[in-house]
């Protein structure tokens, strides 16, 4: 597990990049403030639907990784963007190819059969999944 209490990361994407993460397309590229260097692998990235407002799954990242946009590109059709969607997301972050990402791939992503509300606010760069977010997360979908 985690360090410092960490169990996972709540990532944040729309609704059909989650569904490409759940159909072997398990490779995330997300743009961060700060890398989390406190996520390892076999912690857990929850899929957070951005317009939603659920967490619509979750799996184990077995790879964490910075690169350049350049490097991510490589993954092909693991990424959950297309290259199109990739190139986007890039521009509307006002970053370039030599920029770094955040890289996780994701293990045997698991759908939920009934996504969890979560109304706290997750930034675009994700939040870390603790005791204190699980709990206050699990209150809200009794």
């Amino acid at each position: 597990m985690g360090k410092n209490g960490v169990t996972g990361f709540i990532v944040p994407m729309d609704a059909e990049s989650a569904h490409l993460v759940f159909h072997h397309r398990p490779v995330i590229p997300l743009f961060v403030e700060s890398f989390p260097d406190d996520l390892e692998v076999g912690d857990r990235a929850f899929l957070y639907v951005s317009g939603g407002r659920i967490i619509d799954g979750e799996g184990g990242v077995s790879s964490i990784t910075r690169e350049q946009v350049g490097d991510v590109r490589r993954y092909g059709d693991q990424l959950c963007l297309s290259s199109e969607e990739l190139d986007r997301y890039v521009a509307d972050s006002n970053k370039t190819e030599s920029d770094d990402m955040l890289v996780l791939k994701i293990e045997e992503p698991t759908k939920y059969i009934r996504p969890m509300k979560c109304g706290m606010p997750i930034p675009r760069d994700g939040v870390y999944m603790t005791a204190e977010v699980f709990f206050t997360i699990l209150r809200e979908n009794r």
